[in-house]
């Protein structure tokens, strides 16, 4: 998720009350509150092949 994802769902938290009802679940903005401060923390990871891991796993102790 990219920082501006991420600001524009922290501004539309922001706008919430707490006790706001969100859906008939009982989801509250006190939740998408929680939610938000949650993905703040997301970083992006990248997928790497085995043959990538490999390599790299190579390079830092080097050959058997």
């Amino acid at each position: 998720m990219d920082d501006e994802l991420k600001s524009r769902f922290r501004r539309f938290a922001e706008k919430l009350a707490d006790d706001d009802a969100m859906d008939e679940g009982g989801l509250t903005g006190r939740d998408v509150k929680s939610i938000s401060d949650a993905i703040e923390d997301l970083v992006a990871v990248r997928y790497a092949t085995l043959q990538e891991l490999a390599d790299e796993a190579l390079a830092e102790c080097g050959t058997l």
